[in-house]
């Protein structure tokens, strides 16, 4: 019987951690970090303040926690496939891991306005962001893409980080202007058919 509370005790932590987290998500996407409350955190995760400071002791702890899962979940949407890449073409490559990018960006727009925030307000959080998160990301994307004006798929005249960038903003943009395009045109750029269309306009775009 203890041994059947404990579990059932574990199961329900892990329950609430992964409530509050995806709450925080929300929350600093919507309000940034200084604007999102610890409150307004806990009662979208249906718990209270001190289940937050328990799982995950503060505020910019429970931020960091969120970014770390968000882009640690970008890197695994666009490794998705990797092992099978191994006998693809550059192109093949390319075009798989663009598309598995478009994807986890459709469904994950909060990432990007996180990141936005804190672009924008500068600090501490952006070196931490810029040092631990986003470098590595960049660094794995301008080697590919290099490797990719090698093979001819891209023009060599263009740096790499130039390049990574632009595709960058034409990738993520449409759905950090999601709510914006719905109340302007009436489309939902997050429906399934609207992402793959955005997913063969960048292949067209970028003719890859």
């Amino acid at each position: 019987m203890a041994l059947i509370w404990k579990t059932m005790s574990r199961q329900s932590k892990n329950t609430t951690k992964s409530r509050l987290l995806k709450a925080g998500i929300a929350e600093f996407a919507i309000h940034g970090y200084r604007g999102a409350s610890l409150r307004d955190i806990a009662k979208r995760a249906d718990t209270n303040v001190a289940a937050v400071r328990y799982h995950y002791e503060s505020k910019a702890k429970l931020w960091q926690a969120a970014v770390e899962h968000l882009y640690s979940e970008l890197a695994k949407a666009i490794r998705e496939d990797e092992s099978r890449l191994k006998a693809k073409s550059t192109r093949d490559t390319i075009r798989i891991a663009t598309r598995n990018y478009i994807v986890f960006s459709a469904k994950n727009p909060e990432l990007y306005r996180i990141t936005l925030f804190e672009m924008i307000e500068g600090g501490e959080r952006l070196e931490w962001l810029a040092q631990y998160q986003l470098r590595e990301f960049m660094e794995r994307s301008m080697a590919w893409t290099s490797i990719a004006q090698q093979s001819g798929i891209f023009p060599e005249e263009i740096a790499p980080l130039n390049l990574v960038y632009v595709m960058m903003g034409a990738i993520q943009t449409i759905f950090m202007m999601g709510p914006q395009i719905e109340r302007s045109f009436g489309i939902d750029v997050f429906d399934d058919a609207q992402v793959e269309k955005h997913v063969d306009t960048i292949m067209r775009l970028f003719r890859f």
